[in-house]
C-alpha cells in the first residue's frame, strides 16, 4: 500500500497524536511514513513501507499527511 504512493504529493500537516488521526490515514513518524489504519486498545495497527506490522502508542504524537490538491 505504501510503496505505492509519492510522499511529494502529500502535505504535512500540524503533530497530533495519533488517536486523533482518522482511520486508513498516512502519518509520518519520525522519518518514516506509516499507513495508519486503526486503534486497537492502547496501541495501533499501522503497516510500513516494506507492508509490515506496526504498533505504536496510540498517543504518540505524528505528522498527518493529506494529499495536495491537483
Amino acid at each position: 500500500m505504501i510503496s505505492e504512493i509519492d510522499i511529494n504529493d502529500w502535505d504535512k500537516q500540524d503533530p497530533i497524536p495519533l488517536y486523533s488521526v482518522p482511520n486508513k490515514s498516512y502519518v509520518q513518524v519520525g522519518d518514516e511514513t506509516l499507513f495508519f489504519d486503526h486503534i486497537d486498545g492502547m496501541y495501533s495497527f499501522c503497516m510500513n513501507a516494506a507492508n509490515e506490522v506496526v504498533h505504536i502508542a496510540a498517543f504518540t504524537v505524528v505528522v498527518p499527511l493529506k494529499r495536495k490538491d491537483v
